[in-house]
């Protein structure tokens, strides 16, 4: 009977060998414990995000956003400048499409529309340059109503594409941080 126990331990043994092996390699890690950021990092430089769009303030809104993520969520000193930085946050802001989704029976005029932003961001390493992240396909939506009325209307886009940079904002320092 002794051995009988002895094998069924180590049966029991190997499977948890076995699970623990699967688990540590499935991809799943904790919070916080990512490796993009190398623990040497104090000063992190978020670079002006080019802009390939007709709406000049969305790009300085979504490197404001950025920014100001990084200083509520880490200890780190954040920057606008190169110089002196350990990592720099580079982005693209590539298109923004503006689509109307619902239309005013009475005037065929449209009533909400939908803002897409479509951005690329990466960071590298200073000084030497080196990639450490990147992701060439971010893709954000929300989407706004528009006044039927000329006396009630008020421009919403600017408060969307607000909201459009603190999403983008959101995801995109979660990303880096979390090293997804």
């Amino acid at each position: 009977m002794n051995a009988r126990r002895g094998g069924n331990a180590l049966s029991r043994l190997a499977a948890l060998a076995l699970f623990a092996g699967w688990a540590a390699g499935c991809g799943y890690h904790f919070a916080g414990q990512g490796a993009v950021i190398p623990a040497a990092t104090r000063v992190i430089a978020v670079l002006p995000f080019a802009n390939h769009t007709r709406q000049p303030q969305l790009s300085q809104a979504i490197s404001a956003a950025v920014a100001r993520q990084f200083e509520l969520r880490t200890r780190y000193h954040v920057q606008p400048e190169l110089q002196g930085s350990d990592l720099a946050v580079h982005g693209d802001v590539r298109s923004v499409q503006i689509t109307p989704v619902t239309f005013d029976a009475a005037s065929g005029r449209a009533t909400t529309v939908e803002v897409v932003l479509h951005l690329e961001a990466w960071v590298t390493r200073e000084p030497d340059g080196r990639e450490l992240y990147r992701n060439d396909d971010l893709v954000f939506h929300d989407q706004y109503r528009i006044a039927t009325q000329q006396q009630d209307f008020f421009e919403e886009d600017s408060a969307a594409f607000q909201r459009l940079s603190a999403a983008a904002a959101k995801t995109l320092v979660s990303d880096i941080l979390e090293a997804f």
